[in-house]
């Protein structure tokens, strides 16, 4: 009977086959995402191994374009959280907890008598006003609630679900580590200044600052590659449903 067939149909599975997938939006913009983050690495790297003060100190100033690139990495995630974990608490919550570090990075916690609230300091000694030190009290306070809660609701559910396994809890892992690798550099010059008596030179010193930055700007853009994976895998179960 199958050689019968008109001949179109018994070869309509095979060109299906040979036919190149088309590539969605969210490939295009993932390795657009790739390529400018290994561009501006080696980029930066340069800049600072010339050496050139001129060029360096504005690239690591807290006014600087990776502070910028950061408070605009986490700025963007919030939707993204948004748009892969729905609208559900927890997605909240993360979606508020990237708000937060975002106005961080914009020194929005400066706000309350031009220092960080955030900080031990604003509250002792008489340099800030008491009533100063209530309303900082409570904002941080309430920023400390929606961090704790965020994360640690994110947490718990990205170990039940055994996330770390999938493509984009890959990526997640890696910009937690790329954090926590940025705060030890953050403390690296100062610990060697005043611990081993070892101050770094300007190259070393540099270079160290530059990663540290470089790394806290490079996590929310790896998280935003994460939240295209996240969202592209759910939608492709939906369709499947």
């Amino acid at each position: 009977m199958s050689a019968r067939l008109p001949l179109f149909k018994l070869r309509t599975p095979a060109a299906h086959a040979a036919s190149p997938a088309p590539v969605r939006t969210h490939d295009l913009l993932e390795r657009l995402l790739w390529g400018l983050l290994a561009v501006a690495s080696v980029a930066i790297v340069a800049v600072v191994l010339h050496g050139d003060p001129g060029w360096v100190d504005p690239l690591v100033s807290e006014e600087g374009p990776l502070e910028w690139g950061a408070a605009i990495g986490w700025l963007l995630l919030a939707p993204l959280v948004l748009w892969c974990g729905g609208t559900g608490r927890r997605a909240l919550a993360l979606a508020g907890v990237c708000l937060l570090f975002a106005a961080r990075e914009f020194d929005l916690h400066k706000m309350v008598a031009g220092t960080s609230f955030l900080k031990i300091n604003f509250y002792r000694g008489n340099a800030v006003a008491a009533h100063d030190k209530l309303i900082g009290a409570a904002v941080a306070l309430a920023v400390l609630s929606v961090v704790l809660y965020g994360l640690g609701a994110g947490t718990l559910a990205f170990l039940r679900g055994r996330h770390w396994r999938r493509p984009w809890g890959r990526l997640v892992v890696l910009a937690f580590a790329m954090l926590v690798l940025a705060k030890l550099l953050d403390r690296t010059p100062a610990i060697l200044k005043d611990e081993w008596h070892r101050p770094l030179d300007w190259t070393a010193s540099h270079l160290v600052t530059v990663h540290e930055e470089w790394l806290e700007c490079f996590a929310p853009l790896c998280l935003m590659a994460a939240a295209l994976r996240r969202g592209r895998a759910r939608q492709a179960v939906v369709r499947a449903t």
